[in-house]
């Protein structure tokens, strides 16, 4: 079983020196016609019941930020922005097939109350040139405690402290606390 193959609640080591560990604040052509963006991170893992020979693999999560135009949500264009991502942020020695996605929400991606932090296992393939998205059936919310724990495994600071630590070249004013 690979991390394409992992199930919520497979466990993931951060390895003992990571080789990706990367934080990106992503433009891309979303597929509704304008410019969206997404806080995208970065990381190597471990998946410990089957290690590829080199042991790594990279997870990406890519978290919904709040002041996207209406309707230019991440779930609606995953496959776009993980073709981004791909020629952005990826090395070519990454194996794109065995990369883990998640989509993140939480209350940073909405100006209501939206409740704890989401994570969203998106599954996608990779054709050789680009990644494509089967259908709809390839989304799987995780549990709380699911999202907890790759939170924690993965090594992601809260997206505010993300966001307020870097100095973003964002078109407009920054919204506060965002």
């Amino acid at each position: 079983m690979s991390t394409t193959d992992a199930r919520p609640g497979d466990r993931l080591q951060p390895p003992a020196a990571p080789s990706v560990v990367a934080d990106a604040l992503l433009r891309w052509a979303h597929r509704e016609g304008a410019t969206a963006h997404a806080l995208v991170r970065l990381r190597g893992v471990r998946h410990d019941q089957h290690p590829d020979p080199a042991g790594l693999r990279v997870a990406v999560v890519a978290s919904q930020l709040r002041d996207n135009p209406p309707g230019y949500d991440i779930l609606g264009d995953f496959d776009g922005l993980a073709n981004a991502v791909s020629s952005h942020l990826i090395g070519p020695a990454i194996d794109r097939a065995a990369i883990s996605w998640y989509a993140h929400h939480g209350p940073f991606s909405s100006y209501d109350p939206t409740g704890p932090d989401t994570l969203t296992r998106v599954t996608l393939s990779w054709d050789g040139t680009r990644y494509l998205r089967p259908g709809l059936d390839d989304e799987q919310l995780l549990t709380p405690a699911e999202t907890a724990a790759c939170v924690e495994q993965l090594g992601l600071v809260p997206v505010e402290q993300v966001l307020a630590a870097q100095r973003w070249d964002l078109p407009g004013p920054r919204r506060p606390g965002l």
